[in-house]
């Protein structure tokens, strides 16, 4: 029994959850003095933020070594187990920026185009499973280029409030499908099946995989759960006090539990283009 089926353990974790949120994005910024080496007190506000609110801002001092210190920030939270995915460069970072490079173009976050709403990984399988990921500006776009949130958890309550129903659909065990990935016959990817709203197995969180690309995305056939998928499409939506937008300057960053996100289009300056460096985990924060 878990939350998504037992209404006595729900509302004990609904009136938690809603005890401890926050609305302000200022309260949910942490200054760091030194990435390398993290007070405790850093570290426990870090911690505390990504499990009531999914996610928790930070500004660092300029670094000689953006990557190494990233790296080094994350390993002290307990963000060791990278995911090894394409054109992640050393130690499990991601260099997002433009790229020239046709086939490293088909991937979205590699153009200035806007990315809709989505959890990172949705694609992945169960053993390769993104439980959170970091987000580092090292330069902002000239124009545009804003990231939006919002917890997954908050999506779920939210909708289950209005609408047990639609939760319910959102957690049939093959709601969604992504199929095989293939580049010149050969199976990069794997075909991934599974609910949108799930317990993770390994942590017991409540967690999500979802994005709104219709591109090579199966849902299940039946009514309910294309409606249910509907529905939260608007909830995504509408702004609420649980949908945070904030454009990252140099040196600030977000550490979250794999929040739903998006990025606005941007425009580059040709000579100091949009870089933020990613990582994506097995673990949780």
């Amino acid at each position: 029994m878990s939350i998504l089926d037992n209404d006595d353990d729900y509302k004990y974790w609904r009136d938690n959850k809603l005890s401890h949120l926050k609305t302000q994005i200022s309260d949910c910024f942490i200054q760091i003095d030194n990435p390398i080496d993290l007070k405790k007190t850093e570290k426990n506000q870090i911690k505390q933020l990504c499990d009531t609110m999914g996610f928790a801002l930070f500004q660092t001092p300029k670094q000689d070594n953006n990557q190494k210190s990233i790296v080094e920030m994350n390993r002290q939270l307990g963000l060791v187990d990278f995911d090894q995915h394409l054109y992640v460069k050393d130690q499990g970072l991601a260099h997002i920026t433009q790229s020239s490079d046709k086939e490293i173009l088909e991937f979205i976050p590699y153009t200035s185009k806007a990315i809709g709403w989505h959890t990172d990984g949705y694609y992945n399988s169960v053993a390769k499973r993104i439980r959170a990921f970091s987000l580092f500006c090292v330069r902002p776009a000239l124009e545009g280029g804003i990231n939006e949130w919002i917890d997954p958890q908050m999506v779920y309550l939210m909708i289950r409030e209005k609408d047990p129903d639609v939760t319910k659909a959102l957690t049939h065990p093959k709601a969604m499908t992504i199929p095989e990935h293939k580049i010149d016959g050969q199976t990069r990817r794997k075909e991934s099946l599974g609910p949108i709203f799930f317990i993770d197995e390994l942590t017991k969180a409540l967690y999500m995989r979802y994005t709104q690309r219709k591109k090579n995305i199966d849902f299940f056939d039946s009514v309910e759960i294309k409606q249910a998928v509907q529905y939260l499409d608007k909830t995504l939506g509408q702004q609420s006090e649980f949908h945070f937008q904030y454009l990252m300057q140099p040196n600030q960053g977000i550490l979250c539990n794999n929040v739903l996100h998006k990025r606005s289009e941007f425009v580059d300056n040709p000579k100091k283009p949009r870089l933020l460096l990613r990582g994506r985990y097995f673990n949780r924060l």
